[in-house]
């Protein structure tokens, strides 16, 4: 068995999950993947995970991301951020909260649709009872019980997810409605949704089978088999390309369902993808074996071109529909194709000696808008980032 079908295998797992999507000792995710809390198994490697749906937590297989440190170390973030690349207008950064509608020491805000409008999170206590809230214009709503474990929102404000039962479910005009699982399997695990409804994951069956699916939001009954046995899907863009996986290497799937293999970095036997926005793609290659694990580093691939670069950080968080990185390398870093960064500030209601730990976890399509949470006093607490230029 191929170390992504092991990933698919453990990440399908019909067992419960731990709650909510964040990586309970760093306040993420991955996730996910985005997505990114990791799919149905709760699988842990060296991160804690935090749900169904998350992109990039971890590598499967014995390969891992870098550590992260618990308890979380404190970074002092600046309380403004102002970058400029060569050319462009100054970039400024603010971070605020986002309201909590219900209480719990977990709180995170986990993804955002691309025009920056509406975010989706988890709310709880950390024990299988989290609730999804959804955030927009400053409001805040939390979705029916059996809502759990969300993905990701779209510019419709449509919400996806997995429950714990692995059913996929989307919330689509203050409705709740639950995906068909295909026939011949027991559950799936939803991954992404784009603008026009398309959502995407991956099926599993019996003898760790899997398969990518397609779904409609407007139809959840309706569905479409994608790939070959054995593909999966991990992102869905805006044109209605799917991206993922069959087996080890990286695929990504036109409209017409045409397959197109992306590039694995020279000098790597495989890649994952964990991520895609516009003409944008980020995942992992496996790196050097560290004891008896093996340390994944970050990659990014123009769908435009074809083109594929390793990224000197150590995490991914997401990518903007612009190419920009959300990169976690102790504190958020945004990194353009250009290689130019902006690191996002702190609140500036926070002396920097009482800082806690920041985690970003989604970005809009112009990099705008990103969302995540901040660790300080032993709880989660949800925030978001706004610049402008």
């Amino acid at each position: 068995m191929t170390v992504d079908e092991q990933r698919i295998a453990a990440l399908l797992q019909s067992a419960s999950v731990p709650e909510p999507r964040v990586d309970v000792a760093r306040a993420i995710s991955d996730g996910r993947r985005r997505r990114r809390r990791r799919r149905t198994a709760g699988v842990a490697a060296v991160t804690a995970l935090a749900g169904l749906g998350v992109v990039g937590a971890v590598g499967l297989g014995g390969a891992v991301r870098p550590p992260a440190p618990h308890p979380p170390s404190v970074v002092a973030a600046p309380t403004a951020v102002t970058s400029t690349a060569a050319g462009a207008s100054p970039v400024t950064c603010a971070a605020s909260w986002l309201p909590q509608p219900i209480g719990g020491p977990i709180a995170v805000a986990n993804g955002v649709d691309p025009t920056g409008r509406y975010i989706v999170g988890d709310i709880g206590t950390g024990a299988e009872d989290g609730r999804v809230v959804l955030w927009a214009d400053g409001e805040a709503t939390v979705l029916p019980p059996g809502a759990r474990h969300a993905a990701a929102v779209n510019a419709r404000g449509d919400v996806v997810g997995t429950g714990g039962n692995g059913v996929g479910w989307v919330y689509r005009a203050g409705k709740l409605r639950f995906l068909t699982t295909p026939p011949g399997y027991h559950a799936v695990l939803v991954q992404a949704v784009n603008g026009r409804g398309d959502i995407v994951g991956t099926a599993r069956g019996a003898r760790e089978s899997h398969q990518a699916v397609l779904w409609s939001a407007d139809r959840p009954q309706d569905y479409r088999l994608v790939g070959r046995p054995g593909s999966a899907a991990t992102a869905v863009t805006e044109d209605g390309s799917v991206v993922g996986a069959i087996g080890d290497l990286p695929y990504r799937w036109t409209p017409g369902g045409t397959a197109v293999a992306l590039a694995v970095p020279d000098g790597f036997p495989r890649a994952s993808v964990e991520a895609a926005r516009g003409g944008w793609a980020v995942g992992m290659v496996p790196g050097e074996r560290q004891d008896d694990a093996v340390r994944m580093l970050p990659v990014r691939w123009d769908l435009t071109t074809g083109a594929v670069s390793l990224l000197p950080f150590p995490g991914i968080r997401g990518v903007s529909g612009t190419g920009e990185v959300l990169a976690d390398d102790g504190a958020p870093l945004l990194v353009a194709p250009d290689g130019t960064s902006r690191r996002l500030p702190g609140r500036p209601e926070v002396r920097a000696d009482e800082a806690g730990t920041y985690s970003a976890n989604g970005i809009s399509d112009d990099a705008m808008t990103v969302v995540g949470a901040v660790y300080e006093k032993k709880a989660y607490r949800p925030l978001v980032w706004r610049c402008q230029r």
